[in-house]
């Protein structure tokens, strides 16, 4: 007997002791592509929570509506309103995300030959170019609005627009138009936390391009006159910040004279 085969007795005895089969090849190979499907379905999911947290924070008015900066200056400090609507529940999921992600690619094939730090951060630049591809798209505006009117419990865990404009104590009002009665100047609207609203527009100053229809939302601020009452004293569109290119400043038109030219 030669050494060689003297070394790989034991091997031997030890499989057939283990009754041990070899592993088909389909199996490796359906395991390594898991791994690899389990890092590339995280970096999408991460994308699109990425997505959402942009478009929450840069969707607040406290970076491009400059008619109410020095209303945001005076009752609350920038400082504090910034990280205030900092959405930290999408940063928590890109996290958690960012981690699968790490742990599929470290089980492939190669996976171990690269650096934790270069493996997340390769990641986290995935998900944020894929991000801001799906932003052209306005995704992260889609599943941040469909979550703030269908999850109720998701308002109270991001401080975004709707939640910015759902506080009339303070003269902000917005929501969505359900009932337009032009012949009385009022409209019934309702906000972010379902709350209906009848709103007096008869004095109103209507920004350009304004429509005020039913199924469209609406910035409104103005006056709390009595429970769900509300007299508007300005209204605008509720415009998608990341199509904005260019802030033209506005002119006001009165809500009856606006009335009288369409009818015109």
């Amino acid at each position: 007997m030669s050494m060689e085969e003297g070394r790989s007795l034991p091997v031997l005895e030890e499989i057939e002791k283990r009754h041990a089969v070899p592993i088909p090849r389909w199996r490796v190979f359906l395991k390594r592509f898991s791994f690899w499907l389990l890092a590339a379905i995280s970096v999408v999911t991460g994308s699109i929570a990425m997505a959402t947290a942009l478009y929450v924070f840069f969707d607040n008015d406290f970076a491009v509506d400059h008619h109410n900066i020095h209303q945001l200056f005076v009752e609350n400090p920038l400082l504090a309103d910034i990280i205030t609507s900092i959405p930290y529940v999408w940063l928590v999921a890109l996290a958690l995300f960012t981690l699968v992600a790490f742990f599929g690619f470290r089980h492939t094939k190669k996976g171990y030959r690269y650096s934790a730090p270069k493996v997340i951060a390769s990641s986290l630049l995935a998900s944020l170019l894929l991000s801001l591809c799906l932003n052209t798209l306005d995704v992260g505006g889609y599943i941040h609005r469909y979550l703030v009117e269908n999850v109720h419990v998701y308002n109270n865990l991001v401080f975004a627009n709707e939640q910015r404009w759902t506080n009339s104590q303070k003269g902000l009002l917005g929501g969505k138009v359900i009932l337009v009665d032009k012949s009385n100047s009022f409209i019934t609207l309702r906000d972010f936390r379902k709350g209906i609203w009848r709103v007096d527009i008869a004095t109103a100053d209507v920004h350009p391009k304004t429509r005020i229809v039913s199924g469209r939302y609406l910035k409104i601020t103005g006056i709390t006159t009595g429970t769900r009452t509300f007299k508007a004293i300005s209204i605008q569109n509720w415009d998608k910040k990341f199509h904005k290119r260019k802030v033209v400043p506005k002119k006001t038109v009165p809500a009856e004279r606006n009335a009288e030219s369409k009818s015109i």
